[in-house]
């Protein structure tokens, strides 16, 4: 009983003394690892729970926001380094469609945390209701066939497809479709195109999900009778320039279309079209000319029937080598004297054979130029000048010739 009175006695003072201690205690905490509020730059993305799987979010909607957070600077480092510990979301249990304004909560797993603030505060969205419709897919031809060409019955893999999404998106939609271009086709189609929900505009809808989103469309492409495709073959006379060679030939178009009244004429022609001859005598450089074809009797060309052929020459390239040329020095001083060794070189020259066949050594010219040079021996490198820029001095030999300048 006795020790009981005295435990009663000093309790108060008990009490005093843990309140103290834990005072101390936090207060060494707090200055060995005191609290600090950041603002995270990295936004948190909102999850969504709770969705009524007949709704969904119609349009756009927040679905990031940035947080403030409070807490010791060690759990400050901790979030830095581990920005997945931090969890924001929107709980949307019992909601039914239309519009919402709700507060995004955060959950943070580290501790102690005090969030400050979110940004934004509250989210807006819209639920709707999930709508689907079956509606037909309807192919859309653009282009024209050539001529003497004709598109048969096309066939799609599927003739409807489902339309889902949101009710007011849903709605909006009158037709889905397919389009092909068939602009230069001559043979059958058989290709996967996608399809696209459309509103009575014309306007693409957005926001709904289409199944199938592609269709398989093939169109059989057939030639009319009478009508045939043949390419064009060139034919020339005479020969190039000496020298030159030809590097191509070709017509522009490469293939024509030709037409009979007698569709067993068109059938029983050659695959080819010659044009009439093209004179290529002499010719030392490219060109291009309209020519005419040389149609048999009872055969027309569809269009207008020009036919351009493109001829590319290029000259034959050579190289040479031209031995003991003289060194000519110039711009040396009054009364020096320049002794060269060696006073002869070897060179190098290529570019175009028919250049290379009329050169002479008149029109090379091999040179030292001694400007400002004392007396003494230099070793120096000459320069070669051509008359014709289109040959290239491809190595002199010696590189360098040795100078000896004198009075």
């Amino acid at each position: 009983m006795k020790a009981l009175r005295w435990f009663v006695r000093f309790l108060p003072t008990l009490f005093m003394a843990l309140i103290l201690a834990v005072i101390v205690w936090v207060s060494a905490v707090s200055s060995s690892d005191p609290n600090e509020e950041r603002e995270y730059a990295a936004p948190i993305p909102v999850t969504v729970l709770g969705l009524d799987p007949d709704l969904i979010i119609s349009g756009q909607f927040v679905d990031e926001v940035k947080v403030t957070i409070r807490a010791p600077r060690s759990v400050q480092e901790r979030l830095a380094v581990n920005p997945d510990a931090v969890h924001a979301f929107i709980n949307l249990s019992g909601l039914k469609a239309g519009e919402h304004t709700l507060e995004p909560q955060i959950a943070i797993d580290l501790s102690p945390t005090r969030v400050t603030l979110v940004s934004p505060a509250e989210i807006d969205l819209r639920l709707e209701n999930i709508l689907s419709k079956e509606v037909p897919v309807e192919l859309r031809q653009t282009g024209s066939l050539p001529i003497g060409y004709e598109a048969g019955t096309p066939v799609l893999s599927q003739e409807t497809a489902l339309v889902i999404g949101p009710e007011s998106q849903v709605q909006k939609v009158e037709h889905v479709v397919a389009s092909i271009d068939l602009s230069s086709v001559i043979t059958s189609i058989s290709r996967q195109v996608d399809l696209k929900a459309i509103d009575a505009r014309g306007v693409i809808v957005n926001g709904i999900n289409l199944s199938p989103t592609q269709v398989n469309v093939e169109i059989p492409i057939t030639q009319l009778g009478g009508y045939r495709n043949v390419f064009v073959k060139i034919v020339t006379t005479g020969q190039i320039a000496q020298g030159f060679y030809l590097t191509g030939i070709l017509a522009d178009p490469p293939t024509i279309t030709i037409y009979s009244t007698d569709p067993e004429l068109a059938a029983n022609m050659p695959a080819f079209i010659e044009t009439k001859p093209l004179n290529l005598n002499g010719a030392v450089e490219g060109f291009q000319k309209d020519v005419s074809l040389n149609l048999p009797e009872g055969i027309v060309v569809v269009g207008d029937g020009k036919v351009t052929v493109q001829v590319s020459i290029a000259a034959i390239q050579s190289s040479i080598l031209l031995t003991g040329l003289p060194v000519e020095v110039i711009n040396l001083g009054p009364g020096l004297k320049a002794a060269l060794s060696p006073e002869r070189v070897d060179v190098y020259i290529s570019g175009p054979l028919y250049l290379l066949d009329k050169l002479n050594q008149a029109d090379i010219m091999v040179r030292l130029d001694l400007a400002n040079k004392t007396p003494g021996t230099y070793q120096l490198i000459p320069t070669v000048t051509l008359a014709d820029l289109a040959i290239n001095v491809d190595s002199i030999l010696p590189a360098s010739i040795e100078v000896v300048v004198t009075r």
